[in-house]
This record gives structure tokens, C-alpha cells and sequence, in this order.
């Protein structure tokens, strides 16, 4: 009875696979600088990406959220924070990939704090 048990509990933690982010890479970002009302665009490819880990061969959408006015550094200001593809497919293996591209503009005055966090959601489509 105990070997049961043990089958139905391990088949069930494999099938209940949660959906998690596992990694954020930045962008790096090579010889930065920005005067007022420059603006430099980082593509996706070239920006973040964004790790997540769930079940196989399902579909998952990315929701950024950020509220207010976000800062890079002071002076530099993100706008235009986007997904490249905000719905994938995982693979085989439960893994895929969200590459974020933006713009940074800069400003002459900061108001407030410039370091405030950015969210990622991740949710099952289907």
C-alpha cells in the first residue's frame, strides 16, 4: 500500500508543474550616454530576457507591469517597455524565453525616486 502511495504521489508533483520565472537577464547596455530629450531604443534582441519554467508544450503570456514613471539611472527614463512576443509556446522541456526591448529617453529634472521595481506576470493562455 505504502509503494502506491509513493507512485501516485510522485506521478501527481510531476503532473502539477507551476509556472515560475527562473531568470531575468538585463541588457547590457555598452557606453551609455544621454542627454536631454536624447532617446536610445534597445530592441528586443538586444534587451532583456525573461526565463520562465512550467508545463510542457503550453502556451504562456508576459504581463509588464510598472507603475508611474520608471527610471534607467537619473536623468534616463524607460518608455516603451514591450515584449517582443508577449505569447510563447514552451518547449519539450516546459522552458521558453521573453526578450523585452524598450526605449530610454533622457531628462534634464528627475522628480522622485528613480529606482522603482518592474513587474513580469507570467500566465497560462490555455
Amino acid at each position: 500500500m505504502n509503494k502506491f502511495l509513493f507512485l501516485l504521489a510522485v506521478i501527481y508533483s510531476s503532473s502539477a508543474v507551476s509556472l515560475e520565472i527562473i531568470g531575468v537577464k538585463d541588457a547590457e547596455l555598452q557606453s551609455l550616454y544621454l542627454y536631454n530629450g536624447s532617446r536610445l531604443t534597445v530592441y528586443p534582441e538586444e534587451g532583456a530576457l525573461v526565463s520562465v519554467q512550467g508545463k510542457a508544450n503550453k502556451r504562456v503570456k508576459l504581463d509588464i507591469k510598472q507603475s508611474g514613471v520608471v527610471y534607467f539611472a537619473p536623468g534616463i527614463r524607460i518608455v516603451d517597455l514591450r515584449a517582443k512576443d508577449p505569447i510563447i509556446t514552451l518547449n519539450k522541456y516546459g522552458e521558453g524565453e521573453f526578450a523585452i526591448g524598450f526605449s530610454l529617453l533622457g531628462e534634464k529634472h528627475i522628480s522622485g525616486k528613480y529606482k522603482k521595481s518592474i513587474k513580469y506576470q507570467v500566465d497560462y493562455v490555455d
